[in-house]
This record gives C-alpha cells, sequence and structure tokens, in this order.
C-alpha cells in the first residue's frame, strides 16, 4: 500500500505551482521576533501613504505592527517598517493535510480509523479532490454548507440556480415544457430603489434608481409590496424567489419594490470569499431592470426563464472570481425546441450556459429509419425527428461552437421508488422563501417527476441529476502516482468513503441528497497511466483486444468504488450512492501536476503558455532580462505577454521510456477513434463491465478539425455514433494562429529547444491567466485570483 515515510508530491514546476498560487494554496503566516525593514517608496501624492505601505506588504508577503517615515522629498519617501509576521504559500503537503482533516472530521466515530488513508493518499496525490474541495477544505468543514464542496448541482427554479451559482456550484436546468410552471409575462411591475446616501448612489455605481419613497408616490393607489433585499446571498435569491412567485401566482397587476438600500457598497470586502470586495449592489439592480423587461416581452415561458436565469449569472460573474457553469437542456418533442437550438446564434446571445437536446433511443430509431425509408414512407414523426436533428447538426457545426449538444436522457436511471418526498424539497433553515415560493417550488417537483425522463446533467455532462434539484460530490484517483494496482484501488476506496462523508454536510437540498448520496469518483492522468504501467499509446487503448489489460484493470478499479460504497454507506447507515463513478474534466486540479485532464489526450505535446501583464510591471523586465519570450500586444493596450515554455508530464513519460511515438494529440485523433474510447470508458469504467450500471457519464470533449471533416462527414458520425454512448460534446479544433493573444500555442520541438535553452539562469517563479484555467466545456467552477486566494 503507501509508504508511510515517502517524501510528500509537490506540485509541478511552472504551471503547477503558477495554478496552485491562483486557486488551491492558502497564504500561510508566521509570526516572528519584530524587525526593522527601512525602504524607499516612490512619492505618490493621488493616493494615501497607508495604502502604499498596504500593497508594499501585501506584494512582498509580510505583515507589519506600524510604521514610521524617516524622512521625504519631492520623489521619494524613507520608510520603517516593523516588520512581525512572513506570508507564504501552502505546498502540497500542506494542502493535503487541511483537506484531509476536514473531510475525516464530518464523521467524528471514525476519524482515527480514516485519517492515515486519506492524508497519505493526498500528500502522494494519489488522490485529487475536487477543487472547490481543495480551495475551502479545512478543520471548519463539518460547519459550512455542502454547496461550498459541491461542483454539480440543478434547479428548477431562476431563484434556486441564482442561489446555487453564488455558491460556486455549476447548475443544470431543463427548460422543457412539461417543467415550466412560471409565465414572467404575469410578472407584477418591478422596481428596484436606492437610498440617495447609498455610497454606490454618490459615486454614481448605482445611478438612475428610484427611492423606495419615490417609487410608493409614483405608483400611489395600485397594490404595492414593498421588500428590504437582505446583504448576503441567501437575501439576494430571496429578492429573486419574490419575483418569480409573484409571477407564478399571476400577480401582474401588482408593484414589487426591492429595496437595495441595506447591500454593502462595491469594494467592501466580502468575509465569506477571503475579503474579497464585493461587486455592490449596481449589477443586481440592473440584472432586475433587465428581468422586468420580460413582462411585457411576449415570450413563450422557456424563453423567458432561460433569459432570467442568464441575467441572474451576469450578476455572479460581475464578481470576478468565477464563472458562471451552467447547462441549460430542452426536450427534442417539445414545439420550441428548433428555437432552443438557435437561441444562441452562435455565442452572441445567452452566452452564460451551454446548451443541449435531450433525446431518447425514439430519436435515434426515427432518425436511423429516415435514411432507409422512402420518402411516402416516412411519417410526421420521422420528418420532426430529422427537422430537430438537421437543426442541431448544422448549428453545432456551421457556428462553430459545438452547441448545442445531444444528452441521451433515457440512459438515465432516477429510482423513483416512492422514497421521494415532493413537499418538502428545500431545507427552509438555509432559505427563507415565501409560501408563494414554496408552492412554486412544490409544483415544479411534482411535474419534474411526473417528467417521462426526469433527469438532466451538471454543465460539464459527467453528473446526472434530477430535474427539481440534486448535487453530486466528485473526486479523482491517480493511479499513475500510485505505488501499484493495489495502492492505486486504496485510493479508488479511499476517495469513495471521503465523498460518502462529504454527503453527511447540511445543504439545501438536503432530503435530495439523503435519498440518492449521489457520488462520483474519477480518475486523471489515465493516459500517463496506460503509458507507464502498460507501455499503451492512444491507439492501443482504442483497441479493445490488444489492450484488454488496461480495460480489466480499470474495471477492477471501478467495481472497487462501487463495493466500498455500499459497505461504507451500510455502515454509517445512509443510502447505498445511487450514482458512483465519473470521469470529470478535471482541468484545474491536473494542471497542478502536469497530467492529461480527465479522460482528454493532451491538447499539445510542447508549447508556449503565454501569461498577460501591465507594460510597466517590474517583472516584465526581469523575464525579458532572464531570456523569456516578450510580446507587447496591439490589441490589448498596455498589455505585454511572457512565454513560458510547458512541457506536460506525459511527454516526459514517453521519453523517460522510449515511447515517444505513442503520443498522440487530441487534434490527430479521428471522431470514431474518440466515440470508440467513449464506449469503452462507459462499459468498462462506468459500468465496470457489470451488467447493471450505477455509474454517472464521462465529461469528454471531442475534437475534429472542420477542414478535413465536411458538414455532412460531421452529420454522419453523429448519426452513427451519438446514439452509442451518454453524452458527449462534439467541438471543432480552431485555428487560434490568426489571433495576436493566444492563450497557448503550440511550437515545434527545435523551436522549443531553442527557447528553453535561451532562458539563462534560474528559472523564474512562473505565472497564469485565467484562460489557461478553463475546462474543455469552457466553464470552470474553481475561485481564481491573480494575486491568489
Amino acid at each position: 500500500m503507501f509508504d508511510l515515510y515517502a517524501p510528500p508530491r509537490e506540485f509541478a514546476a511552472g504551471i503547477g505551482r503558477a495554478v496552485a498560487d491562483r486557486t488551491v494554496a492558502r497564504m500561510k503566516e508566521t509570526q516572528i521576533d519584530m524587525e526593522f525593514r527601512t525602504i524607499e517608496i516612490p512619492r505618490d501624492d493621488t493616493i494615501s501613504l497607508d495604502a502604499q505601505i498596504k500593497s508594499y506588504t501585501k506584494s512582498n508577503n509580510i505583515g507589519i505592527a506600524g510604521y514610521h517615515v524617516d524622512n521625504g522629498d519631492d520623489l521619494t519617501v524613507r520608510v520603517t517598517l516593523y516588520v512581525d509576521k512572513l506570508f507564504e504559500r501552502e505546498s502540497w503537503i500542506d494542502v493535503a493535510n487541511r483537506v484531509s482533516l476536514g473531510n475525516c472530521s464530518l464523521n467524528p466515530s471514525d476519524f482515527n480509523a480514516q485519517m492515515p488513508s486519506m492524508r497519505n493518499h493526498m500528500r502522494n496525490a494519489t488522490i485529487l479532490m475536487s477543487g472547490r474541495h481543495l480551495q475551502h477544505g479545512d478543520a471548519t468543514q463539518a460547519t459550512r454548507p455542502l454547496e461550498v464542496f459541491s461542483n454539480c448541482s440543478t434547479s428548477p427554479t431562476t431563484f434556486m440556480s441564482f442561489y446555487l451559482l453564488l455558491n460556486g456550484s455549476g447548475v443544470g436546468r431543463d427548460y422543457s415544457d412539461d417543467i415550466m410552471a412560471v409565465d414572467y409575462s404575469q410578472a407584477p411591475i418591478i422596481v428596484p430603489t436606492i437610498d440617495w446616501a447609498h455610497p454606490d448612489t454618490m459615486n454614481g455605481m448605482a445611478s438612475g434608481y428610484m427611492t423606495t419613497f419615490e417609487a410608493k408616490h409614483l405608483y400611489e393607489g395600485r397594490e404595492i409590496v414593498t421588500h428590504i433585499v437582505g446583504d448576503s446571498r441567501e437575501g439576494w435569491a430571496e429578492a429573486f424567489a419574490l419575483i418569480e412567485s409573484m409571477a407564478f401566482a399571476k400577480m401582474r397587476n401588482k408593484v414589487l419594490i426591492l429595496d437595495f438600500s441595506k447591500v454593502r457598497e462595491n469594494g467592501a470586502p466580502i468575509k465569506g470569499m477571503q475579503d474579497r470586495p464585493a461587486s455592490g449592489p449596481g449589477p443586481m439592480m440592473s440584472s432586475i431592470l433587465n428581468i422586468a423587461k420580460l413582462r411585457d416581452a411576449n415570450m413563450a415561458p422557456w424563453r423567458a426563464a432561460l433569459y432570467a436565469d442568464h441575467y441572474c449569472a451576469a450578476v455572479v460573474l460581475v464578481g470576478g472570481a468565477r464563472r458562471a457553469a451552467r447547462m441549460s437542456t430542452k426536450f427534442w418533442r417539445d414545439v420550441g425546441v428548433v428555437d432552443f437550438i438557435s437561441v444562441k446564434a452562435g455565442g452572441q446571445f445567452l452566452w452564460s450556459s451551454n446548451n443541449s437536446v435531450t433525446v431518447d433511443s425514439e430519436f435515434w430509431s426515427l432518425n436511423q429509419e429516415y435514411e432507409t425509408l422512402p420518402a411516402n414512407d416516412r411519417t410526421a414523426d420521422h420528418i420532426w425527428a430529422r427537422k430537430v436533428f438537421n437543426a442541431v447538426i448544422e448549428a453545432a457545426y456551421n457556428d462553430g461552437t459545438g452547441e448545442p449538444g445531444f444528452i441521451s436522457v433515457d440512459k438515465f436511471d432516477a429510482k423513483l421508488d416512492g422514497s421521494i418526498d415532493l413537499e418538502d424539497t428545500i431545507n427552509q433553515s438555509r432559505l427563507a422563501i415565501s409560501d408563494e415560493a414554496k408552492e412554486l417550488v412544490r409544483e415544479v417537483c411534482r411535474r419534474g417527476a411526473a417528467s417521462k425522463y426526469p433527469m438532466i446533467t451538471n454543465p460539464c455532462g459527467e453528473i446526472q441529476l434530477v430535474k427539481w434539484g440534486g448535487y453530486c460530490v466528485i473526486a479523482d484517483v491517480v493511479p499513475f502516482h500510485a505505488i501499484d494496482d493495489d495502492d492505486a484501488e486504496d485510493a479508488f476506496r479511499t476517495a469513495t468513503r471521503a465523498l460518502i462523508r462529504t454527503n453527511l454536510m447540511d445543504s439545501l437540498y438536503n432530503n435530495e441528497v439523503a435519498r440518492t448520496n449521489r457520488i462520483g469518483v474519477g480518475f486523471t492522468g489515465l493516459h500517463e497511466y496506460a503509458l507507464a504501467r502498460f507501455g499503451y499509446g492512444w491507439k492501443d487503448i482504442v483497441d479493445e483486444k490488444k489492450s484488454k489489460d488496461f480495460w480489466k484493470t480499470m474495471a477492477r478499479f471501478s467495481r472497487a468504488v462501487k463495493q466500498e460504497a455500499k459497505t461504507y454507506a451500510t455502515k454509517l447507515g445512509v443510502a447505498v450512492p445511487h450514482t458512483d463513478t465519473t470521469v470529470k474534466p478535471a482541468g484545474t486540479t491536473s494542471k497542478l501536476f502536469g497530467l492529461t485532464e480527465g479522460a482528454h489526450l493532451p491538447a499539445m505535446l510542447e508549447y508556449l503558455r503565454w501569461v498577460q501583464f501591465r507594460n510597466d510591471d517590474p517583472l516584465v523586465a526581469e523575464y525579458e532580462a532572464k531570456g523569456y519570450p516578450i510580446k507587447k500586444l496591439r490589441t490589448y493596450d498596455g498589455t505585454t505577454v511572457v512565454g513560458f515554455p510547458t512541457v506536460p508530464e506525459i511527454v516526459n513519460v514517453a521519453k523517460q521510456m522510449g515511447l515517444t511515438d505513442k503520443l498522440v494529440t487530441a487534434a490527430e485523433a479521428t471522431p470514431e477513434e474518440q466515440f470508440e474510447y467513449l464506449r469503452l470508458l462507459e462499459k468498462y469504467w462506468i459500468a465496470g463491465d457489470l451488467d447493471k450500471d450505477t455509474g454517472n457519464q464521462v465529461s469528454f470533449t471531442l475534437k475534429y478539425d472542420p477542414e478535413v471533416v465536411s458538414l455532412e462527414e460531421f452529420r454522419s458520425v453523429v448519426l452513427k455514433n451519438q446514439h452509442s454512448v451518454k453524452c458527449v460534446s462534439v467541438m471543432p479544433q480552431i485555428d487560434t494562429t490568426a489571433y495576436e493573444y493566444q492563450p497557448e500555442q503550440p511550437v515545434t520541438k527545435a523551436e522549443f529547444e531553442k527557447i528553453a535553452a535561451a532562458i539563462k539562469g534560474t528559472v523564474m517563479e512562473e505565472s497564469i491567466d485565467f484562460e489557461h484555467l478553463a475546462c474543455e466545456g469552457g466553464s470552470c467552477p474553481i475561485d481564481f485570483s491573480k494575486e491568489g486566494i
């Protein structure tokens, strides 16, 4: 098993350390005996000296008890600092220790039994809990809500979607006709107000709004509902709940005044988010003005709900800490599905969501029959199914976005065995909502449970969840980091127990979590493992007969997860997880150790990672002096990019083993090969080569080159293969060489070696931009800060 005395693994040099510093590695504080440090800073009368000192101490990772001014002139100020603290970023073992402690503390009765295995697999990075666990996990975990640790969720309403997004969860929502209970044309007149004395009113960041006094005077004689918006995530969600529930109750003739005077101003620190600056009331008030326009927009209910959710997501994006990861779905039988397919207009509108059409075996059968039947024998069902299919294919190919996709929802099992309580799906202690909002939730839950296919997926497609609200917690195992296969199996079992413990936390959907106990144990670095353990490259593993030993080993690991889930759930007296295995995108966590991400092939073998800096950033001159490639951008005024030569770990493994001929990039794999790979993953990993499938899905982006694959070839490949897998994102490989700024630029081996050789002396600390963290699906549920968390 694990080696208790082996040195802990460390973040990969370069990109791994850069990603860690901006996502999961916290700043550690060390108290020191006071020392006096004299510095000179440029004189700047436009800001206070306190602010300059604060900026200096932060950038130099020190804390001070105070300072005094020695002297100064027109150019500089000489200051002595009383330094009493030093700060440094966590190492991987620091992260591993605090996350293991937090997770094992969720079930105190077996803490001592679970901590050794959890800690040792974490310190060796054979287990990588999801990025949200790595960020937030610590000794306080048991007191925090599950939403903070859950990557994936679904929601049946706008206000619940908004609340989940604010908590950092990716959210899926179905917009099929049979679940749409709210008609925004029946919403009240909505008036956001704010007091004149609010700081954001006075500085112009929330201008042009009435006060509550003015609004009441304007609508005198009308029935008015006034609500003071609370200064919290719950308070904001409750405001949207009022709007939505009043539309549900058809209160069109009423006036709803939402007073934002109590919401903290722009820039004020948010204690629950490492003191990040608040956005202030302005963005949410602007969002509510947009939602108010839906009242008279003459939209179908599904379309108005789609717009309302997008306006809410935009508020989350303004916060700057994370992207709003969303999935929107609609069933192929719906009359409005063709409008849904084109609603984003190639990404020009409603860009905050990934969209997919939900389909079933009937859809695929009708389309396959359409191919062979004479025109006169085709029924109206055949013609409609083909119309929907063609609309999806042409939008995905011609728009160059790969959207919308297809999700085969008949392959999901909701296990509605009568144990579900549709009358009490929301934990009322978490979100205080009106009686009308409670009835709205009950209605959409009843509709969801009555629908033919009651499940959809999370935004990245790897987790199946009921439409009316559920979660899944996820983690990865890295068999490539394991000592041997027995050690890897123990890691899969340990990760399974860790996720079951996570589901013991309090959440908005307590009842559904208790009913289903969904988990998602996945893997990352799979291609490194196949190469190092079996000597197999891409061409080998898509040949099932040749690589049978590899696939049987993956089935062994899968069955270990399923067995451990049953054993540990029974021990704790909780439900056996309804779903257990998955493959998530794993973009951020894989980069910590330079691994291929989830099930994906490497995008490039040697490349330059271009990172943006301000032209006047002193680091630019330092990088240039060391020999790093530098470019000043013309299209991004005031911006310089620095190129960091980067090699994925799989290239190093291949070189060590003399197997570089086995390496294949995502662009080099054919669509047919990638579909076969997905089928094998679903058979051996997701289902464990068992008749009963209790797994989730594989999040995978299948790439094709539109310069090589024509529209008709694309149509044919999807029709032939898509029905055989649960879901997959099919996206074009876009040539970005025409753009001045590319986050990642492929280079030849000779170019790479020339650049690397030009870098002189000690390699400098590297940086990273948000673009480098984006998963294949284009969304990322992890908090990011250029300055670190």
